[in-house]
């Protein structure tokens, strides 16, 4: 326990907490990282370098770096927004269907949007779920109860500033995972749910909801441990990184079963890598991605 000193936007804070929660801020929060756009930047096809376009570039340089990024989206202009997680490199590996002309599709914890907007541009109507601000966050109640001032901020900055920018008609509902329901956002063609149940207090309250609002398939993609044997699970505490769970490939899949879907098929495994990974020795998790039907 120490007194640590945290940036929250604009504003230092001083406050005494264990380092583990500091570092666990500093994840959430995110650490400010600035973009820029140079005269010899990519532009979009057809666009001429003229003091126009420049000039629009810079102020939505100027808008990006006001914002705290957890995903990468390209914005145009030459801005891509620094996010913690690049999915772009990896998106073959989540076996989403090319086209989803027609189907209406749900992304639980959208967050900046990645996931949703790439869905739209794919052809599909998109709800995109998401909480209102960081404090309704999964946190251990000694964490809640000495939260430390900004982690009330607002959840969706990101999203709305992507979403008027790339021109998308994805629409946000500001809702938990588990008040999910039919009776509140109808049923979905498909239903896509990455990196969220590990964060989660109640993974299987959460996917549970999933599978009552899929009419017809749901993508679960998760973070599974390699090392770890069988249907074995770890408990963490949710205090590093807002992280409770470590499951193991079987108990991963096994929750999906249990959920209530009527079919679940692997369809891919493969690394997990992140901004912020550092080369310590330890074993890398990986991500499973599940497609399962009612």
């Amino acid at each position: 326990m120490r007194l640590r000193r945290l940036k929250l936007g604009s504003v230092d804070v001083l406050v005494c907490i264990p380092d583990e929660l500091a570092e666990r801020i500093r994840s959430l929060v995110g650490l400010r990282r600035r973009v820029r756009l140079s005269d010899d930047s990519p532009r979009p096809h057809g666009t001429s370098a003229s003091t126009d376009v420049t000039a629009a570039g810079r102020d939505l340089e100027r808008r990006v770096d006001e914002i705290e990024w957890y995903h990468t989206i390209d914005l145009g202009q030459g801005v891509v927004t620094p996010g913690l997680f690049d999915h772009r490199p990896y998106l073959s590996e989540y076996r989403i269907p090319d086209r989803l002309d027609g189907m209406k599709v749900l992304d639980v914890a959208t967050f900046d949007g990645f996931w949703a907007f790439e869905l739209e541009r794919r052809g599909a109507e998109v709800v995109a779920l998401d909480l209102s601000t960081f404090a309704e966050l999964d946190l251990p109640p000694r964490v809640r109860a000495g939260m430390p001032p900004g982690l009330g901020r607002e959840i969706g900055q990101g999203f709305e500033l992507c979403r008027t920018v790339l021109g998308s008609k994805v629409r946000r509902e500001v809702l938990s995972v588990y008040e999910l329901s039919p009776e509140r956002l109808g049923k979905f063609d498909l239903v896509f749910m990455g990196d969220l149940l590990l964060h989660l207090m109640n993974p299987m309250k959460a996917l549970q909801n999933v599978c009552r609002v899929t009419a017809g398939e749901a993508i679960v993609v998760d973070v599974f441990h390699p090392v770890l044997p069988g249907r074995l699970v770890t408990y963490e505490s949710g205090v590093s990184h807002c992280i409770w769970w470590y499951l193991s490939y079987g108990a991963l899949e096994q929750m999906v079963r249990d959920a209530g879907f009527g079919t679940v098929e692997c369809v891919n495994r493969f690394p997990l890598h992140h901004a912020k990974q550092q080369e310590d020795g330890r074993p890398r998790p990986w991500r499973a991605v599940f497609k399962a039907r009612p």
